[in-house]
Parts: structure tokens; C-alpha cells; sequence
């Protein structure tokens, strides 16, 4: 698939600053940005003579809230005709939304123009600590773990990936079947107990034992639907299963709420793994299984990346118990002009 380009040129002196720099051990950072229609470099940042890996720590001083830009980080790896770099691409989500498309569709263009062949690394990020030694080494972690798969990991996904459908007795249920994770015993027993509202705990978070093929559980507790977001991983995939119990209009009830979490790397997350977002989306089934085995079913069922923004107490409550809806006041057509009461004019006065 071919490359969308922005047509926004390296200018002669961010060209010449690169240059430079990839000859120059003292040189670290260079901080480019598109101005007047050109990327330019804005701001230059030496080596205090350390491993470059503990260097990364200054990047994030050169992130602005709101503005967007591009820090080429020069590592002390030497290749043919200079040094390896990496280039980090930081777009704020406070930023507008042309920068934000501006600098997406440009960042392809900014390695071209230097030279592909010279950048070992290439990460995208929206808060300023992406791009610390911390947030580096994470995303190193994390390309390891999407490393190529084995043939046996490949062939385990395709079985995910042929998983079929089938129609459930009486005709009206569909099952899905999916990755077929056993569930631990301590996993069941927490699904029956959170769901009874004869107990304390409303509140069960599941995942998966990759390794063991089993369906775990990470934690109960006594959850206040308030603080919902709190509980959501922003590294991880999570089931959640909470029992709601509260009173509506009147009637009592004890709403059972399925959510999945799948990180994605956008907004406050960090990207989960490909094939641990893969497993995760093909074994929904089994949680929702756990729950009708526990005599219930689920009054609501969400799917959501980013806990601190895809969900709240709001949201499930007006999933719930949906508000009705405000019907419109009929739109009152004005009179049309010259339909009231017959004027006598000098002329008819005449006749």
C-alpha cells in the first residue's frame, strides 16, 4: 500500500544540521518541527558523554504539551556513514486536529528525506514519558513479544481464527466458539461468588495464562460502580465481571456487566501484544460461559480500549437504564404573508 506524503520538505538547514550531527559524537538530539511550511530543526541537544540509553531521559523535556514535533535521537551505534538513530514521533492529544494529521502523514516523509536506512528505531507517542529510558525500554519489550511466530503459535491461531459458530439448542442462542482456555478453579468460584448478591464482593477481574491455557483470576473486591475506571489495566487486556446491584425506579437489581479492556496504544494506553489481543478477543466466549454456568446472564456487555476515557458510572448507568428520549416540540410554520385580513388600498377605495 503506498505512503500518503504531506509534501512538507526538509528544509537546507535541518538537512545540514542532521549531517553534521551524525558525524559528531557530542551531538545527542535534534528537535524538528514544521514551520513555515518546511521541517526545521528548533532545537539541539549534546551528549553528556553517558551510554545513549541513559540519555533518553532528556527527551521529554523537549515535548510541549500541545504542540506536536519530532526528536531524532542519535544512539552510539555506528553504521556506514555515521550513526544508527531512532525517531520519535510525539503528537499530544491536546494538539489540533491538522497538526495531528500533519504530522502523521509527514513523519514517512522526514525518514525518507534523511535516509530510511539510517534509523534503527521508529516509535510514536502522545505523552512526553513514551520517550524515556522507561517508555523506551517498554517499547523495546513489546516488539520483542510481536516478534514472528513459531510454527506452532501460528498454527494455534489459525485455529482462533477458524473458530464457527453454532446454533444453540431451541434455535435462538448463538455460541461462539473461540480459543477453548480452560478455566481455573479459583476463576469459577470467584464468577459464582461475585454474582451472588448474597455476598460482599460484586467484582471479579479475569485473564490468561497464556502459557497454561487457562483462564485465571487476578483479583476480587467490593466495588463501588464509581470507581470502575480505576480497575482497568492500561497495559494489559482484562474480563471484568461486576454485579451492579442498585434500585431503579422502584425495582431492584442485580445488572450483570461483562466488560472487556484491550489496550491499543491510543489515548492514556500502552499496546498489548498482537497475539495476546488476538487470544483475548477469541476467548470472550469463555468468560460469558463462567457467567451462565453461575445461573446469569449478562445485562451488558462493553468492549472498551482506554478505561479512563471509554468508561464511567454514566456510561453504564445510561446503557442500563437508557434515559427516554425528549420528543421534539412540532415546528410551527409562520403564517405566509398576505394571508390575514383584506387591506382596503387607494385603489379599490376607487372602484
Amino acid at each position: 500500500m503506498a505512503s500518503h506524503s504531506s509534501g512538507i520538505p526538509l528544509s537546507e538547514g535541518a538537512r545540514a544540521a542532521f549531517s553534521e550531527a551524525n558525524h559528531d559524537a557530542q551531538s545527542r538530539i535534534l528537535k524538528v518541527q514544521i514551520k513555515d511550511d518546511q521541517l526545521q530543526v528548533v532545537d539541539k541537544v549534546g551528549s553528556d558523554g553517558k551510554p545513549w540509553e541513559e540519555e533518553l531521559d532528556k527527551v521529554p523535556a523537549l515535548c510541549d504539551a500541545a504542540d506536536a514535533c519530532y526528536i531524532l535521537f542519535r544512539t552510539d551505534i555506528e553504521c556506514d556513514g555515521g550513526y544508527q538513530w531512532a525517531l520519535f514521533c510525539y503528537v499530544p492529544d491536546r494538539c489540533k486536529v491538522r497538526q495531528k494529521m500533519l504530522y502523521a502523514s509527514t513523519r514517512a516523509e522526514l525518514k525518507l528525506s534523511i535516509g530510511s536506512g539510517s534509523f534503527a528505531y521508529d516509535l510514536f507517542g502522545t505523552v512526553p514519558d513514551d520517550f524515556s529510558r522507561k517508555g523506551f525500554e517498554a517499547f523495546i519489550t513489546m516488539q520483542k513479544s510481536d516478534a514472528p511466530l513459531t510454527e506452532s503459535e501460528e498454527q494455534r491461531l489459525q485455529e482462533i481464527m477458524q473458530s464457527s459458530a453454532e446454533v444453540g439448542s431451541g434455535g435462538n442462542s448463538v455460541i461462539v466458539h473461540g480459543v477453548s482456555f480452560a478455566p481455573h478453579e479459583e476463576a469459577k468460584a470467584a464468577i459464582a461468588r461475585v454474582l451472588d448478591p448474597s455476598q460482599g464482593e460484586n467484582y471479579a477481574q479475569l485473564g490468561l495464562d497464556e502459557n497454561t491455557e487457562q483462564i485465571i483470576l487476578r483479583k476480587t473486591s467490593t466495588l463501588a460502580l464509581s470507581a470502575i475506571q480505576s480497575v482497568v489495566p492500561n497495559d494489559i487486556p482484562a474480563f471484568h465481571v461486576l454485579r451492579y446491584s442498585h434500585d431503579h425506579e422502584g425495582t431492584h437489581y442485580d445488572s450483570v456487566v461483562f466488560i472487556y479492556s484491550c489496550p491499543d496504544g491510543s489515548g492514556h494506553t500502552k499496546s498489548a501484544p498482537v497475539k495476546s489481543r488476538m487470544i483475548y478477543s477469541s476467548s470472550k466466549s469463555g468468560i460469558e460461559a463462567l457467567i451462565e454456568e453461575a445461573g446469569h446472564k449478562c445485562d451488558l456487555k462493553l468492549e472498551i480500549n482506554d478505561g479512563e476515557t471509554d468508561i464511567s458510572e454514566e456510561i453504564i448507568v445510561n446503557k442500563i437504564h437508557p434515559p427516554p428520549m425528549v420528543k421534539k416540540a412540532a415546528f410551527s410554520k409562520p403564517k405566509a404573508g398576505g394571508r390575514g385580513p383584506r387591506r382596503l388600498t387607494s385603489r379599490t377605495a376607487q372602484q
